[in-house]
């Protein structure tokens, strides 16, 4: 019991720099879904997508097939296309994750995103059920952050959508789809940094 203690403790203080950027991305990504897709009870859309995959890049891409009522072929094509690196962070991992039963090691899989792997990877538990478990709770505490943060942002927008049109909604959220680049560009200039100051 100690133990399931200790590793819940250390999956949660793990997980909490994880909390700041899955709770704004996915609120952001909320507010996209509800904004601009044209769904009818967009929380509960922002909720099921978010609990389906956690990609954030994913999650502001689909919004316009959404809206298009794209064809399944062409969102099964995108979804590929967007998450195939995770298959090779799965590569990795097949020897971490060996003994863990099917049902648990098809949730890591689903739940394998950048940050995820980065914890996992650098997990000191040398004890194959700790590290397990460690992997299950830490996926557990990012996973709820992602969808308390999609099913936030729509819940905003259907709230605010008594105050104000819908086309004054879609107008004021115009530019939201580059916080994903942004994001990415503020990642790669703290790496950049970070390697031109080992260099010397």
């Amino acid at each position: 019991m100690r133990n399931d203690s200790s590793i819940l403790k250390k999956a949660f203080i793990d997980s909490l720099p994880v909390l700041m950027g899955y709770s704004t991305m996915g609120f952001a990504a909320g507010v996209l879904m509800a904004a601009k897709a044209d769904v009818p009870f967009a929380p509960v859309w922002g909720f099921l997508t978010a609990a389906t995959f956690v990609s954030g890049t994913l999650s502001f891409a689909i919004v316009p097939l959404i809206a298009q009522s794209a064809p399944l072929a062409s969102v099964a094509m995108l979804t590929l296309a967007i998450n195939f690196r995770y298959a090779f962070y799965g590569f990795s991992m097949l020897g971490k994750w060996k003994n863990i039963p099917l049902a648990k090691k098809l949730y890591l899989i689903q739940m394998l995103t950048d940050e995820n792997y980065a914890l996992e990877t650098a997990c000191t538990l040398q004890d194959g059920k700790r590290h397990e478990s460690y992997c299950l709770k830490l996926s557990a505490f990012n996973h709820f952050y992602w969808v308390a943060g999609c099913t936030a942002g729509c819940a905003a927008v259907c709230a605010l959508e008594r105050a104000l049109s819908p086309e004054r909604i879609k107008a004021a959220t115009n530019g939201i789809e580059f916080a994903m680049v942004a994001l990415f560009l503020v990642i790669l200039t703290d790496q950049i940094k970070g390697f031109l100051g080992h260099g010397r």
